[in-house]
Order: structure tokens, then C-alpha cells, then sequence
């Protein structure tokens, strides 16, 4: 056996369709906990269309909470996909903080940009960020065809490029997966399919749904 190691490299423009993203929570995705709140009576099949348990409903308009509507989760039939969870950060003064308190970190530009350095920033959280979606798509690949990826290692770079000498920027990334254990074969097969449901990927690659507010 031996150790199978994937890249990826994005840079702008790069362009690359892939499948529907089949869910951001491994652990409930491989135990059909995926959707928590689908129990609530609003989102029974009978409070929906009227009909009793056991009875086939019909095939509706899909609207939001009447018939037809698409289950939690899954793309619409318009191709529109359900909001499963939104994270929220504030950035001020220098430090940014998740609303729920578990993220509270100090922002310092490092010294490759002219910075202090001493603190994160932001090219850092998002290699992160990308590298632990990334892990979680590839663990939950490997689940459904049974392959065991417990000692897998997924590393993630972010790289801020600018061109000219006007304030052009934008970014790169470049993903590393190691599999040990796991034949080339399947291991390519794995990660190529990781890196075509992984959220992440998928808004480096295709373009992401971004709304910019003035409050």
C-alpha cells in the first residue's frame, strides 16, 4: 500500500462544474441525522399537503411550506439550495469574533504584507476553514464506498496575489490530501470527488452567492 498524495491548485477564473453538495455535517450525513429540525410539524409530509400518513402526495409547485416543497438540504426543483446553517463574524478594531463567542482572535496583517505579525489573519483562518471542508467532503466520500480514511491529512494553502502596482488583488489556493493506507487508484477516485462536493471548492471554482450590505 502506499501513500497516495493529491493537489489542487485554484487560481482566478478556473472553472469546474461538479456534482449537488451532499451536506456539510459527516457525522449526521453517514447516520441520516443530516437534517435536525425536519421533524418540526410545519415540515411533515401531512402538515404540508393535507394528506394522512401513508398517503402519496402529489407533486406540487414547490413554494416555500406548500406542496412540492423540496426537503431541507436537497437543491430545489428551480436549482435554489436551502440555508442548513449561517455562521457570523464581526470584524472590528482589529479582531474578529464568531456571534456565539467561539471565535474571538486578534487580526495582524504578518510580515511578508509589511505587518507585526504575532497574530492570525486572514489568508490563515481561510486555509483553514478550506482544509477542515475539505477533510470533512473527503471523509464523507470515503463513507459511502466503505473506505476507512481515519489517518487522512488534508493541508490547505491561501495565497494573496496582486497584479500591477494598482490595488488588484485576489487569491489562490492549493490543497495537499494524504491518504496512507489507501491504493493510488482509490485515492484519486476519493479526493477528485471530494474536491468536486466540497462547498469550498466549489465557490473557488464556480463562483459563490455574495450579498455586500450597507447598514
Amino acid at each position: 500500500m502506499s501513500e497516495e498524495i493529491r493537489r489542487f491548485t485554484h487560481l482566478p477564473g478556473d472553472r469546474a462544474p461538479g456534482p449537488d453538495y451532499s451536506g456539510p455535517g459527516v457525522e449526521a450525513e453517514l447516520t441520516g441525522l443530516m437534517r435536525p429540525d425536519e421533524d418540526r410539524p410545519e415540515d411533515r409530509p401531512e402538515d404540508r399537503t393535507g394528506e394522512q400518513p401513508g398517503e402519496a402526495a402529489q407533486p406540487g409547485p414547490a413554494r416555500e411550506g406548500g406542496p412540492g416543497q423540496e426537503r431541507r438540504g436537497e437543491r430545489g426543483r428551480d436549482g435554489s439550495y436551502d440555508g442548513l446553517y449561517t455562521a457570523r463574524a464581526s470584524s472590528v478594531l482589529g479582531k474578529v469574533a464568531s456571534d456565539d463567542g467561539l471565535l474571538d482572535v486578534r487580526i495582524k496583517a504578518p510580515p511578508e504584507l509589511g505587518g507585526p505579525g504575532g497574530e492570525t489573519n486572514p489568508e490563515q483562518l481561510l486555509a483553514a476553514a478550506y482544509a477542515s471542508c475539505f477533510h470533512n467532503s473527503l471523509t464523507l466520500v470515503a463513507g459511502r464506498q466503505g473506505t476507512r480514511t481515519a489517518d487522512a491529512t488534508v493541508d490547505a494553502s491561501v495565497t494573496l496575489r496582486k497584479r500591477g502596482v494598482a490595488d488588484d488583488y485576489t487569491i489562490s489556493t492549493d490543497v495537499t490530501v494524504r491518504l496512507p493506507g489507501v491504493e493510488p487508484e482509490t485515492a484519486r477516485r476519493l479526493v477528485d470527488e471530494a474536491h468536486r462536493e466540497c462547498p469550498y471548492s466549489r465557490a473557488f471554482t464556480q463562483g459563490a452567492e455574495v450579498h455586500v450590505h450597507v447598514a
